[in-house]
């Protein structure tokens, strides 16, 4: 944690919750609300935890369909890949190529790619990674989805991916922007990288 204030502020909640697990016992869930959540109406707050609440149960469903499949509990990136893998429909996101779920964890295969670079944009959330075969990725390098496929000159490849994100329903709307994202120059890239 690079941030003085926010490692302070970890630290006193750590502090606080440990004095709460003396006290009380171990609690069953702990809910922290940062300041930037508590400026929004209640209702959204709520939209939000719902929103949450649906990831976290996908989470787990998709964890017990990994190991009904695969035989074993999943290791390191192997659930997020699987679960972009069933975000994506079992399709690349660039070439729109099926991608064989035998050969999900195979070396060389298959793997995450930030749509904005994270070079540029130092976002490695889950907002920010498509399930991409290998060659798509090499190609792409460290452009943008839009620069990559050519979305200036509106090409087919483009057109094409544009349509697809905007079909798929399980896209969140964060992602969706990312993955559309016209201007990323360095401008953009500088706020999106402080803010990161």
């Amino acid at each position: 944690i690079r941030n003085p204030v926010v490692y302070r502020a970890l630290n006193q909640a750590r502090k606080m919750i440990n004095a709460i697990v003396r006290e009380y016992g171990p609690p069953a869930a702990i809910h922290i609300e940062l300041a930037r959540d508590l400026s929004k109406p209640w209702d959204e707050r709520k939209k939000i935890e719902k929103e949450q609440k649906a990831f976290q149960d996908n989470k787990t469903e998709a964890r017990e369909n990994f190991v009904e499949l695969f035989g074993s509990e999943p290791k390191k990136d192997e659930l997020q890949k699987y679960l972009l893998y069933r975000e994506q429909d079992s399709q690349c996101a660039y070439s729109h190529k099926e991608i064989d779920p035998n050969r999900l964890f195979e070396p060389g295969y298959a793997e995450i790619d930030h749509a904005l670079p994270e070079s540029r944009s130092h976002d490695n959330s889950q907002n920010n990674k498509v399930l991409v075969l290998i060659a798509e990725n090499r190609n792409k390098g460290n452009r943008t989805a839009y620069e990559y496929l050519g979305g200036a000159s509106d090409s087919p490849r483009w057109k094409q991916f544009e349509a697809w994100v905007l079909s798929n329903k399980k896209i969140r709307k964060g992602k969706r922007d990312r993955l559309l994202r016209k201007n990323f120059g360095k401008d953009e890239a500088k706020e999106f990288s402080e803010r990161n």
